[in-house]
């Protein structure tokens, strides 16, 4: 064997060995992670009105799994998602969870159910996601983004009580998916906390 077919060989090999030990790249999935519950259980009010939770509506682009970043800075109005990290679940899916739980926790109702309790319900709370997505300002620079409309009902009467939208920003602390999930998670969490503080207003004021 000559020279040049002695490299040629070799290199072929070195090819074979570089395919053959490669990983395999896979999609990384998450979730939002459950606020810390409370060190003690705050028992439910029994006096209390029973509140409705509906499913958590939300236009056809975020009723998937996808995660969506958007180029700001760019001037582009157009989302994309990234290619190998998504939701285990559609974010409206995720952010119901994460608010009933948040809900019975409080000790502000008697009760706290789906939509598929056959109990009858005081109140009943209706929420359309808007916006839930990572927004670049900057190549390095991101904040995640959570855009929602609560809508409370009074069941009793037919009639809106009170309504809100709520738009939550927090930085990014990396500019990738993880940074934006790290993000999402923050604005969720604070999201449940704001909610909870209007709601307890918000049945004080038609209590009077």
């Amino acid at each position: 064997m000559n020279k040049k077919n002695l490299v040629v060989c070799f290199l072929a090999a070195l090819l074979a060995g570089c395919i053959s030990t490669s990983q395999p790249v896979f999609t990384k999935h998450y979730a939002l992670t459950p606020p810390t519950p409370p060190a003690a259980t705050v028992p439910q009010n029994t006096a209390a009105p029973i509140l409705r939770v509906a499913d958590i509506a939300a236009p056809a682009w975020l009723d998937s799994t996808s995660m969506y970043y958007r180029l700001g800075y760019q001037g582009d109005a157009g989302i994309a998602a990234y290619a190998r990290s998504d939701w285990i679940a559609p974010p409206p899916k995720l952010l119901q969870g994460l608010v009933e739980d948040a809900l019975s926790g409080s000790g502000d109702w008697k009760a706290v159910i789906g939509t598929g309790a056959a109990a009858e319900s005081d109140l009943s709370l209706n929420l359309q996601l808007n916006d839930f997505e990572q927004l670049f300002s900057a190549a390095k620079q991101s904040a995640g983004v959570l855009d929602l409309t609560a809508t409370l009902i009074d069941d009793h009467a037919s009639k809106v009580v009170a309504q809100r939208t709520f738009h939550i920003e927090k930085p990014a602390p990396s500019a990738d998916a993880a940074g934006g999930v790290k993000a999402l998670n923050e604005a969720a969490a604070e999201f449940a906390q704001q909610l909870k503080r209007w709601l307890g207003g918000a049945v004080a004021r038609q209590s009077h």
